[in-house]
């Protein structure tokens, strides 16, 4: 008969979980447990004290008591106000992938392409404010992306915050940097 490896393990793996739950199980109704090691070191665990070997009775630290939550009330909505929109959970991640952070940008370059990815995407009615330096750069966007032109030449902070539709910050990136570089003809 041919066993194959997975299921020998999937097998020993539920023999192991289920002499932990009877041993635990045992613990907890009160019985004595013991642990008795043979001639050969093997060791074993049993309620019953055997004589011939050697024994020594396992005490069991206290049980974990965990208090169980009370869910809240679930209030009824006046069936006119229920509409079926999905409800937002809010945002697990935003980061700039655009501009690289560190990245070089050079003077004649007229436009700078900043983005911005969330998981999930951008809801409707969330708006995106993109930073240069700390300030507002231009008025907030219903989208993930937005061109900034007209940087000096020097270091600069790129960030974006996600508003909702009554202003609230629901979500910032963390700030990228560029260097922007000016070229001069020396005379």
């Amino acid at each position: 008969m041919k066993t194959s490896l997975p299921l020998f393990v999937a097998t020993s793996s539920i023999r192991i979980v289920a002499s932990v739950i009877a041993i635990a199980l045992t613990a907890t109704v009160g019985a004595a447990v013991y642990k008795v090691t043979d001639d050969q070191g093997r060791v074993t665990y049993t309620d019953t004290p055997p004589t011939e070997t050697t024994q020594e009775a396992v005490q069991f630290p206290p049980v974990n008591k965990v208090p169980t939550l009370t869910p809240a009330p679930v209030t009824a909505q006046d069936p006119e106000d229920a509409e079926l929109l999905p409800i937002f959970n809010g945002y697990s991640s935003a980061a700039l992938i655009a501009p690289i952070n560190d990245s070089l940008v050079q003077f004649d370059q007229p436009k700078l392409l900043a983005q911005l990815v969330l998981t999930p995407e951008l809801n409707a009615d969330h708006l995106v404010q993109f930073y240069v330096d700390g300030s507002p750069y231009g008025q907030p966007v219903a989208a993930s992306s937005q061109s900034i032109a007209g940087l000096e030449r020097g270091t600069h902070h790129i960030s974006a915050r996600v508003l909702s539709s009554q202003g609230a910050v629901l979500v910032i990136a963390k700030p990228v940097t560029v260097h922007v570089q000016r070229h001069f003809k020396r005379k």
